[in-house]
């Protein structure tokens, strides 16, 4: 089958661990352009964050925030910040247990406790640091997403106490972080914006990720290609399995589907 439109998330995707983009997977993007099919980042990152890499490769559309934020040719398509009510209840817990926070607003991020541990861990391979938040910066900011700094037991409380939120760990390997989102929303969401702007049906679209937060999207379109480094629980959601990132994956994969 000919795909119309391919989504492309950015870390342990496109992006290798701790490396650029190859020129190899960039001449890719390209060449699907030049062949019609419309492309796509679906990123956790937040716009300020994937900007420069969205720009390098001149792709006009993209998800943000893991689907809280969509824009699409330069038009913001949907946006939805995180509800107060369900910040305050995180706020709380969080104070309660001493776990650090990390909130993504709209243009700047900001973390309640720059010296802990589990911080510097989450930002160590990151040329910047983020600024330390005011008290009142969850409520005076429009959060789309959050960084909760915790071991993988603790995550657990979070879940069953906060249902409204959607946890997703970064890493199985000793990384004590993870994602925090709105329950209802994901990548596959905001996918399904940008295909209704398109029409472009899901069947119609592929999809290449190697996250937790790529099994939504993975599932919803009519390809979904797990990269070699992927987790187990990832591929199984996967109608195909592509080399590793650092092996240009995603050009073995596109090669494979016949779409380069």
């Amino acid at each position: 089958m000919s795909y119309k439109a391919v989504f492309l998330d950015i870390d342990g995707t496109m992006l290798p661990h701790r490396k650029s983009i190859t020129n190899t997977t960039k001449q890719a993007v390209q060449k699907l352009k030049d062949n019609g099919i419309h492309v796509v980042v679906a990123t956790g990152r937040a716009p300020y964050f994937a900007m420069p890499i969205i720009q390098d490769l001149h792709i006009p559309s993209a998800i943000f925030f893991n689907g809280s934020y969509v824009e699409h040719r330069g038009e913001v398509l949907h946006q939805q910040p995180i509800e107060k009510s369900i910040l305050e209840k995180l706020h709380v817990h969080t104070s309660s247990h001493q776990h650090p926070l990390t909130y993504l607003a709209g243009t700047e991020c900001r973390v309640t406790e720059q010296n802990h541990p589990f911080v510097k861990e989450a930002f160590q391979h990151d040329p910047w640091q983020p600024d330390l938040a005011p008290a009142t910066f969850w409520q005076e900011q429009d959060i789309y997403q959050m960084f909760l700094h915790c071991d993988m037991e603790e995550e657990r409380l979070y879940e069953e106490r906060i249902p409204e939120l959607h946890f997703r760990r970064w890493s199985d390997e000793g990384m004590r972080t993870c994602d925090v989102n709105a329950a209802n929303l994901t990548k596959a969401a905001g996918i399904l914006k940008i295909l209704e702007q398109l029409q472009v049906a899901p069947e119609e679209a592929a999809a290449f990720g190697d996250g937790l937060n790529d099994i939504e999207m993975l599932s919803l379109v009519g390809m979904g290609v797990a990269m070699g480094n992927a987790r187990q629980e990832v591929k199984q959601h996967a109608d195909l399995v592509t080399l590793t990132a650092e092996e240009d994956g995603v050009v073995h994969g596109l090669k494979k589907l016949g779409l380069i």
